[in-house]
């Protein structure tokens, strides 16, 4: 007789199992606010750490902006020295009128000229008498007529004042030039200071940067041996490596952040204030040196600045973060 074997009790086709459902949007939350818990307490242990990680920060976003202030400065004064201080080109007295236009042809078509107008020696007379301040016309009418010593002239605008003398050195080779004036110094000087200023700014502010990840990364470090034990634990109850390294990384971030508004609120009143002092002061040095030149205003330089000093801010305390966890943060 066969017997049959006994049926199991437990039917394993039936069993099914219930997917859980995901509390996605509930559980990034929560870990937001632990992450940003554990960021503010780990500053508040190390205060003094912490302090010095935002002053170096405050420091290097310091000189990117005033780098960066300085050097748009530099570059709207060579904008208005294009526009506005030019090339006279003084005309040979013996030079006729169908000479005269084929010079002024040749000026036109050298290149980097944007520009000739030609400026009789009467015109030229005018333009004297109003800077000399001849308000009663004594200058004019001395020297008007046959007495008039001033030369008939071509005043030359350029598209680009960083190539004068090359353009300088072009119009010395056209027959009929007496001579050239021209600010030559003033604009190879402006030259030479914004080339200067945009290298030592980089210098600068990549050394300070470097001492700003080395100090970041030293404070990160403390944190990271202060919550060894608890960072032991973690791993044993099933925290991720991301979960315990977020508070890390935000804490870089939030330095980095907090470095840069700190020296972007002080710098956006004190450049305020620095270039109302230096344009609307009737007296001092600086003022008759600067009266005439254009000034960026807070409302051109800040708004771009702001998003730039942040994003660098956070890079750096990203940086300092990342090569501190990965140096001493063994997950």
């Amino acid at each position: 007789m066969t017997t049959m074997p006994k049926a199991s009790k437990t039917n394993t086709s039936k069993i099914t199992k219930t997917p859980r459902k995901k509390r996605v949007s509930s559980l990034r939350l929560r870990n937001l606010k632990y992450y940003l818990g554990q960021t503010i307490k780990s500053l508040l242990r190390n205060k003094i750490m912490s302090f010095a990680s935002i002053v170096t920060v405050a420091a290097c976003m310091v000189m990117v902006i005033l780098s960066f202030a300085a050097t748009s400065n530099v570059s709207l004064f060579l904008d208005y020295l294009e526009s506005s201080v030019g090339i006279t080109v003084h005309i040979d007295d013996n030079l006729t009128e169908g000479q005269l236009e084929f010079l002024q042809q040749q000026i036109s078509a050298a290149g980097n000229v944007s520009m000739a107008r030609f400026v009789s020696p009467d015109e030229a007379l005018v333009d004297l008498a109003r800077v000399l301040g001849d308000d009663y016309g004594i200058i004019k009418t001395a020297l008007e007529g046959e007495e008039n010593p001033l030369r008939r002239t071509f005043v030359v605008e350029l598209e680009n004042v960083r190539l004068q003398r090359e353009t300088i050195e072009t119009f010395e080779t056209f027959f009929g030039i007496a001579y050239i004036d021209a600010s030559t110094e003033a604009a190879e000087m402006l030259i030479s200071a914004n080339n200067v200023l945009a290298i030592v700014g980089f210098v600068v502010v990549a050394l300070f940067g470097i001492f700003s990840v080395v100090i970041i990364t030293n404070t990160i470090k403390i944190t990271v041996n202060s919550r060894r034990n608890e960072i032991v634990i973690m791993k044993y109850v099933g925290a991720t490596d991301s979960f315990i390294r977020w508070p890390f990384i935000l804490e870089g971030v939030l330095i980095g952040i907090i470095g840069g508004i700190i020296p972007l609120v002080a710098t956006w009143f004190a450049y305020e204030n620095l270039v109302e002092s230096m344009t609307t002061s009737g007296s001092g040095l600086i003022y008759m040196l600067v009266r005439e030149f254009p000034f960026r205003t807070t409302g051109e330089i800040f708004p771009l600045l702001i998003p730039i000093i942040l994003i660098l801010g956070a890079g750096i305390g990203v940086l300092g973060s990342v090569s501190s966890i990965r140096k001493h943060l063994n997950v």
